[in-house]
């Protein structure tokens, strides 16, 4: 999804390698995406040619250490096959984390009608005036599950995606009166999926059906559509797992994020 994102967005600095087998320039094996610091596996190895890119078969890259580096994220049978292709040219993994990639492709009754067990809740498009607590929201969101450990948040960068976001995205937040408890959108875009991200919920309004609920509402306000769901979500993350079983996403694959930190 990042990849594609990325393809569809013509991010700028984007550079793709293409792989094949050795001496063959039929179907290629693979393909390498680096845009703004991150690299994109996207690997159909044979075992044969898995054994030879594992020797070290890869392309000159454009970064020589951590500092053009930031984290390679992709499959995680992939990861591991490029994780070590690095690890033998000196760059070696700060962090890891593990997550299930979901989709939704047909979505039920269930997974367009949840409520939240808190009476008064609403759910819309933010305005003008939920800018501050929004950016609050994300904030939180971004030091909760986006930085890596000893990572270092920015304000200022925090401030101006959501912006972007709030320009160019879908985004739904949870209302109780004044106040502004939980948050979802849209964070990428393929070809033939959007990927929803971005869920955060106050810890004080937690396990009291939020999430579900902007989920579906989310889902509500764009299916039917020409596009599928994905999502990624944290293993170890045991309630949102949960949420999005009720949900009715379904695994897909295993998915890998690795920080490659100073």
């Amino acid at each position: 999804m990042g990849a594609a994102s990325r393809f569809l967005a013509r991010a700028e600095g984007t550079r793709i390698w293409t792989l094949f087998p050795a001496g063959q320039t039929g179907r290629p094996s693979g393909l390498l995406i680096y845009s703004r610091s991150i690299l994109f596996p996207v690997f159909r190895f044979s075992s044969g040619e898995a054994a030879g890119f594992l020797a070290g078969d890869l392309p000159p890259f454009p970064f020589s250490g951590k500092a053009s580096l930031h984290a390679i994220q992709g499959l995680t049978e992939d990861m591991e096959l490029l994780e070590a292709n690095l690890g033998r040219r000196g760059l070696f993994a700060s962090v890891r984390y593990d997550y299930e990639l979901r989709g939704l492709d047909l979505p039920g009754p269930h997974a367009v009608s949840a409520e939240a067990r808190i009476p008064g809740l609403v759910i819309r498009t933010p305005g003008p005036g939920d800018m501050e607590a929004l950016f609050s929201l994300q904030m939180n969101y971004e030091m909760e599950e986006v930085l890596p450990r000893d990572g270092r948040f920015n304000p200022a960068a925090c401030r101006l995606g959501l912006e972007r976001l709030l320009k160019t995205g879908i985004i739904l937040i949870a209302c109780l009166g004044n106040s502004v408890l939980g948050k979802i959108n849209i964070n990428a875009r393929s070809f033939t999926r959007l990927q929803i991200g971005g869920v955060y919920v106050d810890p004080a309004y937690r396990n009291r059906g939020v999430a579900q609920a902007l989920t579906a509402a989310l889902i509500r306000r764009l299916y039917p559509g020409d596009k599928k769901f994905t999502l990624f979500v944290k293993k170890a993350n045991i309630p949102a797992c949960r949420a999005y079983d009720k949900a009715g996403f379904v695994k897909i694959a295993d998915y890998r994020i690795s920080y490659y930190l100073e």
